[in-house]
């Protein structure tokens, strides 16, 4: 049984990747959503370097403070690879407390703002207006999709 097991999970794999990459993201995003429900933590955010892919590309387990987003009506867009640590924006919604470290500070926001874009070939002009004083970015697991998370700091 486990060995049939193991060659249906391979197969799955190697044959449908997107598929995976979905289902471990849904998963990751569960795991995210228990641990903030049951145990009542807020997740934390490292907020590092400024630049660009590059930077976002050490993966660092940071958010990189993306220079090619800086455009009049978009807060600063920090951003990080789902498989580095970016994944933990994905399962947000609107309300959504989190703790941001920056430069050995740390102060609560509240998510006041999403907006999803394709992953290319979207114009940054699509992000006018989205709220906050600031945002992250991650994209999804597996699909032709990424998620911005407007934030505002908690009084």
């Amino acid at each position: 049984m486990c060995t049939v097991t193991a060659g249906v999970l391979c197969a799955v794999t190697l044959l449908a990747p997107q598929v995976t990459e979905r289902a471990y993201g849904v998963a990751q995003g569960a795991v995210e959503t228990i641990q903030t429900t049951v145990v009542g933590s807020v997740p934390v955010v490292h907020l590092g370097a400024v630049g660009g892919l590059a930077q976002m590309d050490a993966c660092t387990g940071k958010f990189t403070e993306m220079r090619a987003y800086e455009i009049p009506g978009v807060p600063p867009v920090w951003a990080a690879h789902n498989i580095c640590g970016g994944d933990i924006v994905l399962p947000w919604a609107l309300g959504q407390l989190v703790d941001i470290e920056h430069d050995g500070v740390t102060r609560r926001y509240r998510v006041v703002d999403i907006r999803y874009t394709g992953k290319h070939y979207t114009p940054i002009a699509s992000l006018v207006g989205l709220g906050g004083q600031l945002a992250l970015q991650s994209c999804f697991y597996g699909e032709n999709r990424m998620k911005f998370v407007g934030l505002d700091p908690v009084q």
